[in-house]
């Protein structure tokens, strides 16, 4: 199969899992290809240079832009771009799909605030200060299989992730937890056989969180001395959106509600 052929393949897998509010735009030229993907939910955009030789890690180039972004802040995105495209695997079926599912696109997804680049190296934390917990989600064509039902009960587990899933149609998967839980988390559901998996939020601090994490219980994960964590099962999108919002209410619902899942009234 032809490198081109390849990467026109993989263009159709990005557009087809963007949400309402992006828009990828691509030009192709006789030695490279770029596209950009631009959101109306967020103040970020990413521009992706694709020359020869992909699949090869060396020949993509992702940059992250926005308009009021400062030299401080986009040298923190070059080297943010350059620790993911460091899990680029050349052997997948679909590499850059898989990047871009993964790492990038959730970036413009819209989340109440636009994220910032973390720093080269996170602030130690005092030994007794638990750390502040982040949440991610991740949504499927659908979730029925009973033994992903099972695997998702034991992952969870393992890694002492509070969260839940919502079978049928469409597949729900979010989990409160450690930021490097939360990233294993993903890797290993990643990994699983599935049809139009797609990380709707990459693992971010949780927003009513981040000042308040001692004294919210179970959110600070088991990693803080909470036992094995604490996984739901449900079958409508109204016990998921329910499920959110008694744990941080309305501005918690919009991880589905801002990407159409129960924004109609979540009985689903």
């Amino acid at each position: 199969m032809e490198p081109q052929h390849d990467l026109a393949a993989e263009l159709e897998l990005v557009s087809a899992s963007l949400l309402p509010s992006e828009i990828l735009h691509s030009h192709v030229s006789a030695d490279h290809t770029v596209f950009t993907v631009t959101s109306s939910d967020s103040q970020l955009s990413l521009s992706v240079t694709v020359g020869q030789g992909f699949p090869k890690k060396e020949s993509v180039a992702v940059e992250i832009k926005g308009g009021q972004m400062g030299r401080d802040e986009a040298a923190g995105w070059i080297d943010w771009v350059q620790g993911k495209l460091d899990d680029w695997d050349e052997d997948q079926d679909y590499p850059l799909y898989e990047a871009m599912t993964t790492h990038f696109l959730p970036l413009l997804a819209p989340v109440g605030t636009t994220p910032s680049p973390p720093p080269s190296k996170p602030p130690a934390l005092a030994p007794d200060v638990p750390a502040v917990p982040h949440h991610a989600l991740m949504v499927s064509h659908h979730l029925l299989a009973p033994s992903k039902r099972k695997d998702l009960h034991a992952l969870s587990s393992s890694l002492s992730l509070i969260g839940f899933s919502k079978t049928g149609h469409p597949g729900i998967m979010y989990a409160i937890g450690d930021l490097l839980d939360l990233e294993e988390w993903i890797r290993e559901v990643k990994s699983w056989q599935w049809l139009a998996l797609r990380v709707r939020l990459a693992p971010l601090p949780v927003p009513e969180e981040a000042g308040n994490v001692v004294q919210k219980g179970q959110e600070t994960g088991a990693r803080g001395g909470k036992g094995r964590g604490e996984w739901s099962e449900m079958e409508k999108v109204g016990e998921a959106l329910e499920w959110l919002r008694k744990r941080g209410g309305e501005e918690r619902a919009k991880v589905l509600t801002d990407i159409g899942i129960g924004a109609g009234g979540g009985k689903g």
